[in-house]
Parts: C-alpha cells; structure tokens; sequence
C-alpha cells in the first residue's frame, strides 16, 4: 500500500512539473508575440536615435565619435550601413593619423564582415593588428576573433581543422577572462562558460553562462547572446524545456534591441519544430528567414534555409492532414443535407487556387532562368575576353623572341591592337557596359532621377556609359567596395572615392538616401 501511494505521488509530481514546464513555455511564446507585434515599435525608437545622431553629424567637428556611434547603433542592425560607417570610421583615423582609432575602426569592420558571414575577410582585417592591439581595445578584439574563429569553427566541417580553430579560439577567451576576476560576474564567467562550451564540459558551462546571464549590468544584446549559448548548452544535455523557454528570452532580447543578424529565433523554430509544433514553427522560421535576409547575413541564411524546407514540408503535410479531415466531414455533413454540390464548388475553388500558385511558381522559375542566363552571358563574356587578350599577349610575346633572334628589330616598335592592354581595356568596359544595361536598360535615365537638373550626366555620342555611371552600376550589382571597383575599372581608390563623392555632391538627397535610392533601380 505504501508503495503504491509512493508511485501515485511521484507520478503527480511529474505531470506537475511538466505542465509547469508547458505552461512557461506558453507564457514566454506569448511574450515573444507580444514583443513580435511591437518590433516596429523598438525599430523606430532606434532609428529615432539614428536620425538625431545623423543631423548632429553635420555639425559635428568630431566626426569620427558620430560614425562610431552611428556604427554601434547599426551594426547589429543593418548590414550595409553598418559596413559604411565602419569604413567611415577607417577614413576619418587614417586621415587623422590616429593610430588607436584606425585599429577600432578596423575591429569594427571585422566585426561587420563577421556578422554577414564573410569569415575570411573578417580574420584579415584583424591580423592586420598586433594581439591585442592596446588594453582598451582588448575585449573587443578578443572577442571578436574569438567569434570568428568559432564561427569558422562550425562551418569548417573538417574535425581536425574545427580543433585547431576552436583551440586558438578558446586562448583569446582565456586571454579575456585573465583581465577580469569573479567579482565582475559577465566579463569574467561568458568567456569561461564559452570555452566549457566547445570543449563540451557542458554542465560547468550552464552553471557560468547562467552568472554571466544573472549581471545585471547587462545590455539587452548581451542576454541575448547569453539566453541563446544557455539553450544550446541545455539543449546538449537533454533539457529540451528549459532550452526552448532561453531560446524565446534569447530572442525576445534580439527583438527588443532591434537585432537583426541573430539566430535565436531561429533556434525556437527549430526546437518548436522538434515539438511537433508545425504551425509555430513555420511561422517563426519565416520570420528568421526575413532577419537573416534584411541584415544579408550569408551563413544565416544558409542555416535558415536549410531548415525551412523542412518545416515547411511538415507543416503543408498538417495542413494536408487537418483539410482531409475537414473535407471528410464536411461530406458526411453534407451527404446528409443532400447538399453534395457545395462540396464540387469548394473543391473547384481550390483547384483553381492550386493553380494560381503553381503559375506562380513558374513564373519566379522563369526568372530565376533568366537571371542565371544573364550571370552566365556576364560571366562568359569576361572569361572571353580575358582568354583572347591572354592569347594575343603570348603570341605577341613569341613573335617578340623570332625578331629578337633574327636581328629583325623595326617589328619590335608596333603593338599588335589584339595585346595592346588600353585597347582591350575599352572593349571589355564597352562589354560590360552593355551587360549592365541590358539588366538595367533605363539605368541611365534612373540616375540622372537623382540628381539635380543642372547637374545631369550627359555621355558622349559613342558612349554606353561613363566613368561616375559604370562605378554605381556596380554598386547596384553589389560591389561596394572602392577597393573592388578600382581593381575592376583600373582606376585608383583615390579616383573612385572622388567620383562617389562629386555624384552625390550634386544630387539633392542625403548621402544614406541616395544609395537607398539607387539600390531601388530595377
């Protein structure tokens, strides 16, 4: 008798714990709706401190402070924007000379590549410094390439090379945490509990990550990044619960800070998913999707999209699953009211709606046709010339070494045109200017839109495009570094730099909203 009530109890107290466990979950998925519905609420505020933080900026005589500020406020944010005030920052310490703000601007910049998914550029940039480059940049680089080594470390899919990456990664957190001492809770226990992490002590880990999580000193961002690791540590260990209620926190935090290129949302989709919680999970995938898209982070839209198929299989399944049943009892209701017509007529309805979508679809497959048409036709169209130009230059040098051997030396004065670099230079610039216009055909008249009447680019009469057109047709292709577009045009940095800034010069929008506007040309 004993026993038995012994067993009854435990068993109460079980279903106790785990409705407990459902019901927390429920509540914090609430939260995370609620914070969903007023994003654009937290987006605003930001950008209000954004736009006041821009108008001071054109009074400012210290614009290096107003970029990084801009910098802090973006780079989490918005991609584009945050790489541009990065390289704001670059320009302005490297025109001041300022040896401790050119080695910020560059952390900031790797920070940037980092979060779009650009690993290598991002590790470049801070090899470039010393290690670490001063104590008051200390935890920014540390933690920075720590980041990036980690990250590199997940994508490597080489286990030796995912050691090796993991290991220096874990230096430059025991670097950090030398700096600090129990006392200031998150400095010292996140880089700790993170080294626990990948050496898969996972419940010393919990029990650090869960301090760092308890600082109140916090920033919204910083208990994000702390929720998130805390559900993947809990996750590892088997406690599904608690992993999923740190994932919403995690993403309610990223939600609330207006945090665009995190992954915790994507990880409540994922585990909702592992619940057998379709709906929810289709709905929050998409929304991941949509972050990782806005802020163009590239490895989280790999993730992301390697999960959505998925989801969205199993829950177009449910949805199959829930309409069958529907259908079989709407025809039991309707066979016995004898109204067996409506049935047909719903059943047409959704035919045609079947078909709509399917026409849909061929209609974006057609597209994505024609756009692999036009990379393909840009990138033969290159390859071309470059192999023609390589084989004239061989050919070339090879009559040089006859005549040479034959004494014959007037030959020797004249340069075939097929090798003559200028000339071949103006053929390929002639190529991919009507490249660019044939994906962009009213790209000129588009930009001239942007600028003032009296300020209109006007081309020659054997002109496609010129020199200030063809730099931001390839800003409109996604080239938007001066570095990239000098080496493609042969122009130096210098020049690229000066035509940008002539152009915007002359049109009336703000330099932010020239681009947004350029970027909008179809």
């Amino acid at each position: 008798m004993k026993n038995k009530s012994f067993f009854l109890l435990l068993f109460l107290s079980i279903s106790s714990f785990a409705l407990s466990a459902e019901n927390e979950i429920d509540s914090k998925l609430r939260r995370l709706d609620d914070a969903l519905a007023r994003r654009s609420v937290y987006d605003a505020i930001k950008q209000q401190r954004i736009d006041s933080l821009v108008q001071v900026s054109y009074l400012s005589e210290q614009p290096y402070e107003i970029y990084k500020k801009l910098y802090n406020e973006y780079k989490s944010y918005n991609y584009e924007k945050a790489l541009y005030f990065a390289e704001s920052m670059s320009d302005e310490a490297r025109r001041g000379g300022d040896g401790e703000r050119i080695a910020e601007s560059i952390i900031a910049q790797a920070f940037v590549y980092l979060s779009g998914g650009l690993f290598h550029e991002a590790l470049v940039q801070l090899e470039t410094l010393p290690s670490p480059p001063s104590d008051e940049l200390a935890d920014e680089y540390l933690l920075t390439f720590a980041r990036i080594l980690y990250d590199m470390c997940d994508f490597a899919g080489d286990a030796d090379v995912s050691a090796i990456y993991s290991e220096r990664a874990s230096s430059y957190m025991s670097l950090l945490a030398q700096k600090y001492t129990p006392s200031d809770s998150a400095r010292y226990w996140y880089p700790l509990a993170v080294i626990d992490m990948h050496r898969f002590q996972y419940d010393r880990s919990i029990s650090r990550m869960e301090l760092a999580l308890a600082d109140s000193r916090n920033t919204l961002h910083e208990n994000a990044i702390y929720a998130s690791s805390l559900s993947f540590l809990y996750r590892q260990t088997g406690q599904n619960d608690i992993a999923l209620t740190r994932a919403i926190e995690a993403a309610i935090y990223d939600i609330e800070s207006s945090t665009y290129e995190a992954v915790a949302i994507r990880l409540v989709a994922e585990m909702l998913y592992e619940r057998g919680e379709y709906e929810l999970a289709n709905r929050y995938i998409h929304i991941a999707m949509e972050d990782a898209n806005r802020y163009h982070a590239r490895h989280r839209q790999v993730s992301v999209s390697l999960l959505l198929p998925i989801i969205e299989e199993h829950y177009s399944q449910q949805a199959h699953r829930q309409t069958v049943t529907a259908y079989v009892l709407l025809a039991i209701v309707l066979s016995l009211l004898a109204v067996g017509g409506l049935a047909i007529v719903l059943l047409f309805h959704r035919n045609r709606a079947f078909r709509s979508a399917r026409q849909t679809i061929d209609r974006m497959n057609q597209s994505l046709m024609e756009a692999n048409q036009l990379k393909e036709e840009l990138l033969g169209t290159l390859l071309t010339s470059r192999s023609k130009y390589i084989n004239a230059v061989q050919q070339y040098q090879q009559e040089v070494k006859q005549h040479a051997l034959n004494r014959q030396w007037s030959p020797l004065l004249s340069v075939p045109k097929e090798a003559d670099a200028r000339m071949q230079r103006n053929v390929l610039e002639r190529q991919l200017d009507s490249i660019i216009l044939r994906i962009y055909p009213s790209f000129v008249e588009d930009f001239n839109s942007l600028l003032r009447p009296d300020e209109q680019l006007v081309l020659r009469k054997d002109e496609l495009l010129n020199a200030q057109l063809r730099i931001f047709a390839l800003i409109r292709l996604g080239v938007s570094h001066n570095e990239v577009i000098a080496e493609i045009l042969n122009y130096s940095v210098n020049t690229v730099y000066n035509y940008k800034t002539r152009v915007i010069a002359a049109s009336d929008l703000e330099p932010d909203a020239f681009y947004a506007a350029l970027m909008r040309i179809r």
